[in-house]
Parts: structure tokens; sequence; C-alpha cells
């Protein structure tokens, strides 16, 4: 009786540990099928344009961007792409590590919100985040930070290290690509969102062209009518 007793139990203690092995086989798979997957959800608008200080400041390429999002955002990150500008390492040698934060206004700034840049240079890119896990910026605030590119945002022909044109026919350097890829409340990233140019670039042609040829000075020699009227006066005066 005991013997079998203790076989009831036996096959009992099996049949729950096997339970508890397919319940923990069970739980993960569970656990996995709930899980949510983040949406990108937000849209993003913004530009970029000459600073206005940067010929004094003597960073002649700086570059201002400034965005705005319909939803809130963590972080954001700035890539700038060159094609042809011959920089070894990226694109960026500078950036601003502090950009401003403005109400929806676009002009008062926002008391309590803040934003910190990182990144090393030269690159391609900055990353940017509001310095504080899990706060983000207020929906349709906007946000104003500046890059500063090797060259020129603008298309421009290529120069030498002394500062002249490069020979003719060299392929002109095209307008930078800035974009903008944000991090949502929801932690899905959005974007790239492309940052065009506030006010449109110069025309510049696609290469370099060929100067063109001096014109020759004109002979500043004597006439022959002024030197037949210089003999005859000379005559008249013997």
């Amino acid at each position: 009786m005991g013997k079998r007793n203790f076989s009831m139990a036996a096959r009992r203690a099996g049949l729950v540990g096997g339970l508890v092995a397919v319940a923990a086989f069970v739980a993960p798979a569970m656990a996995s099928a709930a899980a949510v997957t983040t949406t990108s959800l937000t849209g993003c608008g913004g530009k970029v344009s000459a600073d206005p200080g940067a010929k004094a400041a003597g960073e002649p390429n700086l570059l201002d961007y400034t965005f705005s999002c319909d939803t809130g955002i963590t972080a954001y990150t700035i890539i700038v792409d060159q094609q042809g500008d011959g920089a070894a390492g990226g694109t960026l040698d500078d950036y601003n590590p502090s950009p401003s934060v403005f109400e929806t206004d676009g002009v008062t700034p926002s008391p309590t919100e803040s934003i910190t840049c990182e990144g090393t240079t030269p690159s391609d890119g900055i990353n940017c985040n509001t310095g504080t896990q899990g706060v983000q910026l207020t929906d349709g605030y906007v946000v104003d930070g500046s890059v500063d590119p090797i060259q020129a945002y603008c298309k421009h022909l290529p120069t030498t290290a002394g500062g002249k044109l490069a020979k003719p026919g060299t392929a002109a350097v095209p307008q930078a690509q800035v974009q903008l890829i944000v991090t949502d409340y929801t932690g899905a990233e959005d974007g790239p969102f492309d940052l065009g140019p506030a006010k449109a670039c110069a025309k510049v042609p696609n290469v370099v062209p060929t100067p063109k040829p001096k014109p020759k000075k004109k002979s500043r020699g004597k006439s022959k009518t002024t030197s037949e009227a210089k003999a005859r006066r000379g005559a008249a005066r013997r």
C-alpha cells in the first residue's frame, strides 16, 4: 500500500513538474506576444539658413537649422552630407552644443526646456537630447541650433589650397543635404526629414568654366597722315 501511494505521489509530482516546465516554456512566448511595437507617428519640418554673424565670427560656412515636430520628442540627430567636398573624416568641423528652444511662436524662449548636443569632429552629424531620460520637448516647440560645414552649404565651384579656382572642367561641389532624425515619446525613430534652404541658393555652373582670352591691345603707332603733316610743318619753318 505504501509503495502504491509512493508511486501515485511520484506521478503527481512529475505531472506538477511537467506543468511547471510547460508554464515556464509558454510564459516567454506569451510575454513576447504581448510586447507593444513602437510606431513612427511624428512629423517634423524645418529649414536651414546662413548664419548672419558667420563672417564676423570667422566661420563663413556656419549654418543655422530650425525645426519643430507635431508630437513630443526626446532626442534628435542632424546629418549633413555634401558629395565632392573633399573632406577627410566628415563634412562638419564644429557645432552648437546648446541649441535654443522656443515656444510654438518661434520667438519666446522656453523657460524650462533645453537641448544638449554632442559629437566628434570632423564628422557627418551630431546627436542631441533633452538631457534627462524620459523628458520630452513640448509638441510644436521650435529648436534653433547651428552646425559648421567644412565647405559652403550652397553649390559652389571648388578652389585650390591657395584660394584660386580649380582647373577648368572640374565639377562643382553640389549643395549639401541636411537631414533630421528624431526619437519620439514612444521610443520610435522618425525621419529622415529634409531641412531645405530658407532662401534659394544662387545659380552656379556645373563645372569650372574656361577663362575667356584677354582681348589684344590695339597698336598705338603713328598714322601716316600725322607723320606727313609734321613733315610739311617742318619744311615750312625752314
